[in-house]
């Protein structure tokens, strides 16, 4: 047995399936994973764009994991039992020859671990029992959501992506649609704007020198199984979980962005999360939300200054971090004086006995989860949230970009995806 092999062994052991195997799918090189909870009216259509892609030279399966709560009604769970049997009975056999779809049906899930989170779980676990049973930890395994569609080479480019072998993991080019009939006008608006934030937040956070900067965005994942092993597997939560996961993912390395295809999200409003893309939609039509702001950018200069001079702090003593904090601005010696932080480098600075290691794990103490407290600790006591426009338009100038031709949100963030495209990242 392999050692990749014998990790994927060692992870169904901690993580049993409890929801059926995976019995008729067999030989794919590649598994895409749908959650569907109340989705028959966007799951079809999922499927159809997922059928019509060109065909990759491995075999590819689906499959969908209809699921339902211990606290939802009998109705509902009949519904989803009825959807299932119609993807067994009239889509799946639909499928190309190259595709086989399978479902999981998992129902009465407890209330307290139960969203897209758990779903994903049951899916990603059972493909991983699959690839460990034919002994293929290499296989490749993605994420859609049933509300998704994808361009016609959505499967080529990932095959090709992960020809080179000491790619783990990667996020997926993904655009959401900002004008069309599908949905009130009011909608695309909001998501013009929360996709331009999503697209600055990402490039704020590499703008300051934070190296895992990616998108967390559930549909528009992919890794190797034996990554997704090493990873922990998918957490459990209600939402977020793609965040979750990924700051586990990245660190391994070998990870990065696909940016040879594109994966379309719904802009659609929903209320089943408090945060992410429906939830921000739906506080934008009802007015609770604000999309029209962002974190503000003087929040990633001081952060910024502050990775810049992080190799200072291998040398310093305990009594002189205070001291040394007032090089920086106001907001973020504030945050590492009351955050704690500099107890958690102390963990760290025992662990490393040289500079070299200290800068490389550094990042282990100030992660993804650490960034996100500073900014929200800095906006509730310092600093206020600004148009998203003009934060996205200041970071442009920042980096030397003319801004004069931009003059609508549209504008904006098509340069912004065109960086994405074009400048795709990779940890090695």
């Amino acid at each position: 047995m392999t050692v990749n092999a014998h990790l994927l062994g060692k992870y169904l052991t901690r993580h049993p399936l409890k929801y059926g195997t995976l019995s008729h799918l067999s030989d794919a090189a590649m598994v895409v994973v749908i959650p569907a909870y109340k989705e028959e009216g966007f799951l079809f259509d999922t499927l159809n764009a997922l059928y019509a892609c060109q065909q990759p030279k491995g075999k590819v399966g689906v499959v969908v994991v209809f699921n339902a709560s211990e606290k939802d009604a009998v109705e509902l769970v009949e519904r989803q039992e009825w959807c299932a049997q119609r993807v067994r009975e009239v889509l799946a056999p639909m499928a190309p020859d190259w595709i086989e779809v399978e479902v999981l049906e998992a129902y009465r899930l407890s209330a307290k671990h139960f969203g897209a989170g758990l779903a994903r779980k049951i899916g990603m676990d059972a493909t991983v029992q699959l690839f460990h049973r034919e002994d293929h930890p290499e296989g490749i395994l993605v994420t859609l959501d049933a509300d998704t569609s994808v361009r016609s080479d959505y499967f080529t480019a990932i095959e090709r992506w992960f020809e080179n072998p000491s790619r783990l993991g990667a996020n997926i080019y993904f655009e959401h649609a900002l004008e069309g009939r599908l949905f009130a006008p009011e909608v695309y608006e909001g998501i013009t704007k929360y996709e331009l934030h999503l697209r600055y937040y990402m490039q704020a956070h590499r703008y300051a020198g934070f190296p895992f900067a990616f998108h967390s965005m559930g549909s528009a994942m992919a890794m190797r199984a034996v990554a997704y092993a090493r990873a922990g597997g998918m957490p459990r939560k209600q939402a977020g979980e793609d965040f979750y996961f990924l700051q586990k993912l990245i660190p391994l390395g070998g990870f990065g962005e696909i940016s040879s295809t594109v994966v379309y999200p719904s802009p659609r409003p929903s209320d089943r999360v408090i945060f992410g893309t429906g939830a921000a939609i739906t506080g934008h039509l009802d007015g609770r939300g604000n999309v029209e702001v962002t974190y503000n950018l003087k929040a990633f200069e001081d952060l910024r200054v502050f990775f810049e001079r992080k190799s200072d702090l291998f040398a310093l003593e305990a009594d002189a971090y205070e001291n040394w904090t007032y090089q920086l601005s106001g907001p973020m010696r504030s945050f590492l004086l009351n955050s704690r932080f500099f107890d958690e480098l102390a963990v760290l600075k025992k662990d490393c006995a040289r500079q070299e290691g200290f800068d490389k794990r550094f990042f282990e103490v100030f992660n993804a989860f650490k960034v996100v407290k500073y900014l929200n600790y800095v906006h509730e006591h310092f600093f206020e949230k600004a148009p998203v426009f003009d934060m996205a338009l200041a970071l442009l100038e920042r980096r030397g970009v003319a801004t004069d031709e931009f003059l609508l949100e549209t504008e904006l963030l098509a340069y912004y995806r065109s960086m994405e495209v074009e400048n795709p990242a990779f940890i090695s």
